[in-house]
């Protein structure tokens, strides 16, 4: 008898390197939608099966309060497959006054051709993941402009950034710039909703009040946003 040799090597990468690629880089849910709907497209010339799972920031999937539908499908050479993300009823048990975060996680497998399902096989099976912010109606403002209120303040050479809002702020960069010189703060960070962190900059920072902190932030469709503001 004859035995066939199946391999798969998992990758993990950004979900813009992938051949099956999803539009947009984030995914927002607004509380009042009864549903969210992704779009992903297949550039390449041979077909994918792609998996999607929800997660929280733990990789738990118990708690999330969405479902993918479908969560599991095929999807052709250059043809696009929508993906709806409907809320549970744990929705309801999301707080209202911030925004909560979760994960999609979509792995795609090269499809097999009938010829060459009968040989041993090494697939490259490769993972993304994105975030997905679910966005109460509660909430007061907007997401572009939650960068204004962060408060900064000096504690022994860091620097403490509290974010009072109900918004994520998904940060890049964070400068500290100054009439002579620019100090980097932080690269690539995430504040949670009323929430506050320290930075601990390579060079010492001895007053705020000598210059400006410019942020690149990401907004809510992916591009990057510089902005600067007073400490």
């Amino acid at each position: 008898m004859k035995t066939f040799l199946l391999f798969i090597l998992m990758l993990y990468v950004h979900a813009a390197s992938a051949s099956v690629i999803m539009v947009g880089t984030r995914v927002i849910v607004p509380s009042a939608a009864k549903e969210k709907t992704v779009q992903f497209n297949n550039p390449d010339p041979q077909p994918f099966i792609v998996e999607i799972k929800l997660s929280d920031e733990h990789d738990h999937s118990f708690q999330v309060p969405f479902v993918a539908v479908p969560p599991v499908f095929r999807i052709e050479p250059h043809q696009g497959q929508s993906v709806r993300l409907i809320p549970t009823s744990a929705e309801q048990l999301l707080p209202r006054d911030r925004e909560s975060v979760f994960y999609m996680n979509f792995t795609q497998i090269p499809a097999l051709k009938r010829s060459a399902r009968n040989d041993n096989q090494l697939i490259i099976a490769v993972k993304s993941r994105v975030k997905v912010f679910y966005r109460p109606e509660t909430l007061t403002g907007q997401q572009s402009e939650a960068f204004k209120s962060l408060r900064f303040s000096l504690n022994n050479g860091k620097v403490k950034v509290e974010n009072p809002t109900g918004f994520y702020i998904s940060i890049s960069r964070a400068l500290f710039v100054s009439h002579t010189h620019s100090v980097t703060l932080t690269d690539a960070v995430m504040l949670a909703p009323l929430s506050s962190m320290e930075w601990s900059p390579a060079e010492r920072v001895a007053s705020l009040r000598d210059g400006k902190i410019r942020i690149t932030q990401v907004n809510d469709y992916g591009a990057y946003v510089e902005n600067t503001r007073n400490p």
